[in-house]
């Protein structure tokens, strides 16, 4: 059935609406209820109760993002009902109740399975997080996949759903044979006991994804830090294996995380400020619930860096210090807000003779929650040695090229990726995206953190912490849902609707390209140049008043 729900607001209730408006027939508080009442009306006689197709719901998330852009772009100009603060933070707030439903898929939220029962749980990121966190102290990095078939094997007397799997040792697909010649010894990492409750969490799994398990087998397996994998084991432990409702429980965790997170931006920022992120979050390009709802403590590195800022911009330096370090070691990237914020620390520093109090207690924090959580790690078997292991898995994973990736390398050797190639061929493609990469930190981001130390000084701790988003960018290749990150400069630019509304631009951008092309790997490098032209524009005005401002100041020297 085709979703008609946009194309009867576009082309009945608008119009409508608009034309009533014209004639004064709002003026009366009933008119206006009974045009609520008739709105709301057709929006749920129009209500798709199973969900949307993805195609589908990305155009609506791109009409949301189109829409916020426009209003905030309306309120840039002064159209006189933008000016009326109550009015325009209704229309967001319409906007962001909108986007809410849309992130929950009309809370169809996976799709509607054969029971008819709503899938909230995303169970293929799930199989991940929970089994990788579960038993991670007998498979480590490397032995999820091969236990997972061990298990698989032993349940269903041989028969697989799949008939190749990732090899996580080298990231290579191979065929189900070879992990499981190797299978016995790692079975025997685990106890009698601990081996029956592995099997039956593999037999949830594998029952509830049906045809769709063996994709699991070819994913990139376990990557979170060891600090997450003793955070996330603490909770995953707690649930009886085989527990499907111990699984939904653990996958509830987030949407009580991002509460929080929304709770603390209101409390900081404003009710303006609130919505828009409401909204950045729910439509935000890579990041929507399709590929992160329902998931495993997906978002506490993203909780750590927005309450960090809100807690920047309130003082409360420790307390930021400590929400960073929550991201940093569980994430590891997000160490990279911390630079900017250290070369201006490091220029108060010079130019005082003494480092900033706010600075101690930031880092101090930062340096002492670190190393309490890096501390946790030495309850793990291994102990300090998972940190090694950590170190040679993400080395295999950042070589790897995945279609799904924002960064700089992806736009610069995009011609070096054709739709197939060889397993001989592929080795030759990641050997020569190393050696761009090694160039690209030298020719790009070398002059970019240069750059970012000399604006750093001048700005807010705030505004100096969101530096770090182009050097993400820059020097890093990062999956598309961490670029949610960008919802920080909401809290940047919040009093500049202009400037909000070329954020909101972006994303609606995204989505618009995406209907023209169907290869992801090209839409995602789209979506990284779409960012590079976001922080041109948002530091346009640095550029005409303090770089341009050089030229004659070189001319003179010369002189």
């Amino acid at each position: 059935m085709p979703f008609l729900l946009p194309p009867a607001l576009l082309l009945v209730v608008a119009p409508l609406l608009l034309l009533v408006w014209r004639l004064h027939w709002l003026d009366r508080r009933w008119q206006r209820w009974l045009a609520g009442v008739s709105t709301l009306g057709l929006v749920v006689t129009s209500w798709p109760d199973r969900g949307l197709e993805l195609q589908v719901l990305k155009q609506v998330y791109l009409l949301i993002a189109a829409t916020t852009a426009m209003l905030l772009m309306l309120r840039h100009v002064r159209v006189r009902w933008t000016l009326d603060i109550a009015r325009f933070d209704a229309a967001l707030a319409v906007v962001a109740g909108a986007a809410v439903v849309a992130y929950c898929n009309f809370f169809a939220f996976h799709g509607i399975n054969e029971d008819g029962d709503r899938t909230f749980v995303h169970w293929h990121d799930v199989a991940h997080y929970y089994l990788g966190s579960k038993y991670y102290g007998e498979l480590g990095y490397t032995d999820l996949y091969t236990a997972m078939l061990r298990a698989e094997a032993e349940l269903y007397d041989d028969r697989f759903k799949a008939i190749e799997a990732r090899d996580l040792t080298t990231y290579q697909r191979v065929h189900i044979r070879q992990p499981l010649r190797r299978s016995e010894a790692v079975k025997a990492a685990f106890t009698p006991q601990r081996w029956a409750d592995f099997q039956r969490d593999v037999d949830l799994f594998r029952e509830r994804l049906g045809p769709h398990y063996g994709a699991v087998l070819l994913d990139h397996g376990f990557n979170p830090t060891p600090v997450w994998a003793v955070l996330g084991g603490a909770l995953s432990r707690r649930v009886p294996a085989g527990s499907e409702r111990g699984v939904l429980l653990l996958t509830l965790i987030d949407p009580l995380v991002l509460i929080g997170l929304f709770a603390a931006v209101g409390r900081t920022f404003g009710r303006r400020a609130l919505l828009l992120t409401v909204i950045h979050v729910c439509v935000a390009f890579g990041a929507t619930f399709g590929w992160v709802g329902g998931a495993f403590l997906r978002f506490p590195w993203l909780f750590g860096v927005v309450v960090g800022f809100c807690c920047l911009h309130r003082r409360r330096f420790v307390a930021a210090g400590g929400l960073f370090a929550l991201a940093v070691m569980t994430r590891v990237f997000p160490v990279v807000f911390l630079v900017p914020l250290a070369f201006k620390a490091v220029a108060a520093a010079w130019t005082r003779r003494a480092l900033p109090r706010r600075f101690v207690r930031f880092f101090g924090s930062f340096v002492a929650t670190a190393t309490l959580l890096t501390l946790t790690t030495l309850s793990l078997p291994n102990t300090v040695g998972h940190w090694t292991d950590f170190r040679a898995n993400m080395s295999n994973h950042l070589r790897n090229i995945s279609p799904n990736v924002v960064g700089l390398t992806e736009a610069l050797t995009l011609r070096l990726n054709p739709a197939q190639v060889t397993g001989e061929e592929f080795e030759v493609l990641k050997v020569r995206r190393q050696q761009v990469v090694s160039a690209q930190l030298w020719i790009v981001f070398a002059p970019l953190l240069l750059i970012v130390a000399r604006l750093a000084p001048r700005r807010t701790d705030l505004a100096t912490a969101h530096l770090a988003v182009p050097l993400l960018y820059a020097g890093l290749s990062l999956a598309g849902y961490y670029f949610a990150v960008l919802v920080v400069a909401i809290l940047i630019e919040r009093r500049s609707p202009g400037r909000l509304a070329w954020i909101f631009a972006i994303e609606a951008a995204a989505y618009t390209l995406m209907l023209f092309e169907e290869r992801d790997a090209l839409v995602f490098v789209y979506r990284g140049v779409l960012i590079v032209w976001l922080y041109v524009g948002l530091n346009l005005d640095w550029v005409r008043r303090d770089w341009i401002r050089l030229r004659p100041m070189a001319t003179d020297s010369s002189g």
